[in-house]
């Protein structure tokens, strides 16, 4: 199990440009895309990806139920 760091209290769960594979609880899943970061709508912060035919997906935290870290190619 990897240990998870939790010395501040603004600690990133998500690796800017790492890929993932992200499911939500209505039970939509995407795999391997790149997690840009985060931008807010209407004052919340909301997790915002790109595919690998550069659509976007932004995901509300609220409906987000699990990210899996994805291996670079050829790992």
């Amino acid at each position: 199990m990897i240990a998870v760091k939790t010395n501040n209290i603004n600690n990133e769960l998500l690796i800017k440009d790492e890929l993932y594979t992200v499911g939500l609880s209505n039970g939509t899943e995407w795999t391997r895309v790149k997690y840009l970061g985060t931008s807010t709508l209407n004052g919340k912060p909301m997790m915002v990806f790109k595919t690998s035919t550069d659509r976007q997906i932004t995901v509300n935290p609220s409906f987000h139920t699990f990210t899996i870290t994805e291996r670079k190619r050829g790992q």
